[in-house]
Protein backbone atom coordinates (compact mmCIF):
# COMPACT_ATOMS: atom_id res chain seq x y z
CA UNK A 1 0.00 0.00 0.00
CA UNK A 2 1.39 3.23 -0.28
CA UNK A 3 0.99 6.41 1.64
CA UNK A 4 0.71 9.75 0.52
CA UNK A 5 1.39 13.01 2.54
CA UNK A 6 -1.49 14.82 2.53
CA UNK A 7 -1.00 18.63 1.55
CA UNK A 8 2.65 18.24 2.96
CA UNK A 9 4.25 19.40 -0.48
CA UNK A 10 2.47 22.56 0.41
CA UNK A 11 5.04 24.42 1.99
CA UNK A 12 8.28 24.14 2.18
CA UNK A 13 9.72 22.68 5.54
CA UNK A 14 6.78 20.13 5.49
CA UNK A 15 7.78 18.79 1.89
CA UNK A 16 10.95 18.22 3.24
CA UNK A 17 9.76 16.82 6.34
CA UNK A 18 7.73 14.07 4.36
CA UNK A 19 10.45 13.05 1.74
CA UNK A 20 11.42 11.09 4.55
CA UNK A 21 8.67 8.54 5.33
CA UNK A 22 5.85 9.43 2.58
CA UNK A 23 5.97 7.26 -0.50
CA UNK A 24 3.99 9.87 -2.47
CA UNK A 25 3.87 14.14 -1.44
CA UNK A 26 0.61 15.66 -1.97
CA UNK A 27 0.60 19.81 -3.42
CA UNK A 28 -2.15 21.41 -4.11
CA UNK A 29 -1.90 23.49 -7.58
CA UNK A 30 -3.63 26.47 -8.56
CA UNK A 31 -3.64 28.82 -11.37
CA UNK A 32 -1.84 31.99 -10.15
CA UNK A 33 -1.19 35.52 -10.72
CA UNK A 34 0.55 36.13 -14.13
CA UNK A 35 -0.95 32.59 -15.29
CA UNK A 36 1.94 30.55 -12.66
CA UNK A 37 1.28 27.73 -11.11
CA UNK A 38 1.02 28.73 -7.30
CA UNK A 39 0.53 25.96 -4.40
CA UNK A 40 -1.46 26.74 -2.00
CA UNK A 41 -4.60 25.31 -0.37
CA UNK A 42 -6.14 28.97 0.30
CA UNK A 43 -8.36 29.94 -2.38
CA UNK A 44 -8.28 33.58 -3.99
CA UNK A 45 -11.04 35.96 -4.01
CA UNK A 46 -12.51 36.81 -6.67
CA UNK A 47 -12.14 40.01 -8.37
CA UNK A 48 -9.00 40.21 -5.65
CA UNK A 49 -5.58 38.67 -5.06
CA UNK A 50 -6.67 38.46 -1.76
CA UNK A 51 -6.29 34.68 -0.18
CA UNK A 52 -8.90 32.86 2.02
CA UNK A 53 -9.58 29.41 3.78
CA UNK A 54 -12.42 27.95 5.84
CA UNK A 55 -13.92 31.29 5.85
CA UNK A 56 -11.10 34.16 6.71
CA UNK A 57 -9.35 36.65 5.22
CA UNK A 58 -5.22 35.65 5.34
CA UNK A 59 -2.78 38.31 5.59
CA UNK A 60 -2.33 40.41 2.30
CA UNK A 61 1.21 39.86 2.23
CA UNK A 62 1.06 36.13 2.50
CA UNK A 63 3.83 34.48 0.75
CA UNK A 64 2.78 32.12 -2.13
CA UNK A 65 5.08 29.44 -3.06
CA UNK A 66 5.34 28.30 -7.14
CA UNK A 67 4.85 25.14 -8.26
CA UNK A 68 8.60 25.25 -9.83
CA UNK A 69 10.05 25.93 -6.14
CA UNK A 70 8.65 22.78 -4.62
CA UNK A 71 10.30 20.78 -7.77
CA UNK A 72 13.08 21.70 -7.42
CA UNK A 73 13.24 20.98 -3.45
CA UNK A 74 12.64 17.17 -4.39
CA UNK A 75 14.38 16.32 -7.23
CA UNK A 76 13.87 12.78 -6.61
CA UNK A 77 10.47 12.78 -4.61
CA UNK A 78 7.60 11.11 -6.31
CA UNK A 79 4.88 13.96 -6.32
CA UNK A 80 0.97 14.25 -6.53
CA UNK A 81 -0.52 16.73 -8.03
CA UNK A 82 -4.13 17.64 -6.87
CA UNK A 83 -5.00 20.10 -9.52
CA UNK A 84 -7.29 23.07 -8.44
CA UNK A 85 -10.02 25.65 -10.53
CA UNK A 86 -11.39 24.65 -13.36
CA UNK A 87 -9.56 26.11 -16.29
CA UNK A 88 -7.30 23.78 -18.85
CA UNK A 89 -4.90 26.77 -18.91
CA UNK A 90 -3.48 25.38 -15.29
CA UNK A 91 -2.84 22.41 -17.14
CA UNK A 92 -0.94 23.75 -19.70
CA UNK A 93 0.92 25.56 -17.45
CA UNK A 94 1.85 22.97 -15.18
CA UNK A 95 2.96 20.38 -17.88
CA UNK A 96 6.28 22.13 -18.47
CA UNK A 97 7.02 22.86 -14.96
CA UNK A 98 7.19 18.51 -14.42
CA UNK A 99 7.47 16.95 -17.96
CA UNK A 100 10.85 15.60 -17.02
CA UNK A 101 9.65 13.90 -13.61
CA UNK A 102 10.10 10.39 -13.28
CA UNK A 103 7.18 10.04 -10.71
CA UNK A 104 4.08 11.72 -10.71
CA UNK A 105 0.65 11.53 -10.16
CA UNK A 106 -2.03 14.04 -11.27
CA UNK A 107 -5.28 14.58 -10.17
CA UNK A 108 -8.43 16.36 -10.30
CA UNK A 109 -12.52 16.58 -9.26
CA UNK A 110 -12.67 18.79 -12.56
CA UNK A 111 -11.73 15.91 -14.83
CA UNK A 112 -11.14 18.15 -17.85
CA UNK A 113 -8.44 19.04 -15.97
CA UNK A 114 -6.62 15.93 -16.54
CA UNK A 115 -7.01 15.48 -20.48
CA UNK A 116 -3.18 16.95 -21.41
CA UNK A 117 -1.55 14.31 -18.83
CA UNK A 118 -3.13 11.31 -20.34
CA UNK A 119 -0.63 8.94 -21.97
CA UNK A 120 2.22 11.29 -20.74
CA UNK A 121 5.53 9.27 -20.00
CA UNK A 122 5.81 8.62 -16.16
CA UNK A 123 2.15 10.09 -15.04
CA UNK A 124 -0.45 8.56 -13.12
CA UNK A 125 -3.59 10.24 -13.70
CA UNK A 126 -6.53 9.79 -11.51
CA UNK A 127 -10.09 11.10 -11.37
CA UNK A 128 -11.01 12.44 -7.57
CA UNK A 129 -14.55 12.08 -6.48
CA UNK A 130 -15.37 13.81 -3.15
CA UNK A 131 -19.65 13.20 -3.36
CA UNK A 132 -22.28 10.09 -4.53
CA UNK A 133 -23.52 12.16 -7.24
CA UNK A 134 -19.43 12.22 -8.75
CA UNK A 135 -19.27 8.34 -7.78
CA UNK A 136 -22.23 7.93 -9.34
CA UNK A 137 -20.82 9.67 -12.52
CA UNK A 138 -17.72 7.30 -12.58
CA UNK A 139 -19.30 4.56 -12.12
CA UNK A 140 -21.18 5.07 -15.79
CA UNK A 141 -18.30 6.12 -17.68
CA UNK A 142 -17.55 4.03 -20.30
CA UNK A 143 -14.39 1.60 -20.51
CA UNK A 144 -13.21 3.21 -23.41
CA UNK A 145 -12.48 7.06 -21.41
CA UNK A 146 -8.74 6.02 -20.00
CA UNK A 147 -7.82 6.78 -16.77
CA UNK A 148 -4.80 5.07 -14.70
CA UNK A 149 -7.51 5.16 -11.11
CA UNK A 150 -9.64 7.36 -8.52
CA UNK A 151 -9.14 8.70 -5.08
CA UNK A 152 -12.24 8.88 -3.34
CA UNK A 153 -13.41 10.02 -0.03
CA UNK A 154 -13.41 6.52 2.49
CA UNK A 155 -17.01 7.51 3.49
CA UNK A 156 -17.59 6.69 -0.67
CA UNK A 157 -15.99 3.24 -0.39
CA UNK A 158 -17.84 0.04 0.62
CA UNK A 159 -16.32 -3.39 -0.39
CA UNK A 160 -18.98 -3.34 -3.92
CA UNK A 161 -17.55 0.22 -4.82
CA UNK A 162 -14.08 -0.58 -4.14
CA UNK A 163 -14.48 -3.76 -6.19
CA UNK A 164 -16.15 -1.73 -9.35
CA UNK A 165 -13.34 1.10 -8.75
CA UNK A 166 -10.64 -1.17 -8.77
CA UNK A 167 -11.67 -2.24 -12.43
CA UNK A 168 -10.84 1.06 -13.72
CA UNK A 169 -7.42 0.97 -11.85
CA UNK A 170 -5.90 1.81 -9.20
CA UNK A 171 -7.99 2.99 -5.85
CA UNK A 172 -6.61 5.83 -3.67
CA UNK A 173 -8.70 7.15 -0.56
CA UNK A 174 -8.40 10.09 1.68
CA UNK A 175 -9.84 11.19 5.14
CA UNK A 176 -8.30 8.06 6.69
CA UNK A 177 -7.57 8.84 10.66
CA UNK A 178 -6.38 4.89 12.06
CA UNK A 179 -4.31 2.26 11.37
CA UNK A 180 -7.57 0.02 11.99
CA UNK A 181 -9.53 1.44 9.08
CA UNK A 182 -6.32 1.17 6.76
CA UNK A 183 -6.01 -2.06 7.84
CA UNK A 184 -9.63 -2.72 6.71
CA UNK A 185 -8.79 -0.89 3.06
CA UNK A 186 -6.01 -2.61 2.60
CA UNK A 187 -8.20 -5.97 3.11
CA UNK A 188 -10.15 -4.80 0.82
CA UNK A 189 -7.06 -4.27 -1.94
CA UNK A 190 -7.01 -0.33 -1.65
CA UNK A 191 -3.69 1.04 -3.76
CA UNK A 192 -3.26 3.92 -1.03
CA UNK A 193 -4.51 6.03 1.77
CA UNK A 194 -3.78 9.93 1.94
CA UNK A 195 -2.43 10.74 5.51
CA UNK A 196 -3.03 14.15 7.31
CA UNK A 197 -0.21 12.85 10.16
CA UNK A 198 2.80 11.71 9.32
CA UNK A 199 3.14 9.74 12.30
CA UNK A 200 0.47 7.82 11.09
CA UNK A 201 2.66 6.16 8.45
CA UNK A 202 4.83 3.75 10.21
CA UNK A 203 2.05 2.12 12.40
CA UNK A 204 0.49 1.98 8.82
CA UNK A 205 2.55 0.23 7.26
CA UNK A 206 2.21 -2.47 9.69
CA UNK A 207 -1.77 -2.34 9.48
CA UNK A 208 -1.47 -2.04 5.16
CA UNK A 209 0.85 -5.53 5.61
CA UNK A 210 -1.65 -7.47 8.09
CA UNK A 211 -4.52 -6.50 5.50
CA UNK A 212 -2.41 -7.33 3.35
CA UNK A 213 -2.28 -10.76 4.65
CA UNK A 214 -5.92 -11.05 5.26
CA UNK A 215 -6.70 -10.51 1.50
CA UNK A 216 -4.14 -13.01 0.32
CA UNK A 217 -5.75 -15.69 3.02
CA UNK A 218 -9.18 -15.10 1.58
CA UNK A 219 -8.06 -15.47 -2.15
CA UNK A 220 -5.96 -18.80 -1.56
Amino acid sequence: MEFVAHRAGNALDRLRAAAPVADVIEVDVHLGRHLKPEVRHAKRLWPTYRLWDRWYLLPSDEDVTGLDEIVAAVPEAALWLDLKGFTRRLSRRVLPEVETRRQLTVSSKSWWLLGPFIDHPGVRVLRSVGNRFELALLLILPSRVKIDGVVAHHRLLSDAIIDRLSRKGVVFTWAVTDAAAIERLAALGVTGVIVDHLDLIEPGRAAAAAGARRRATRRS
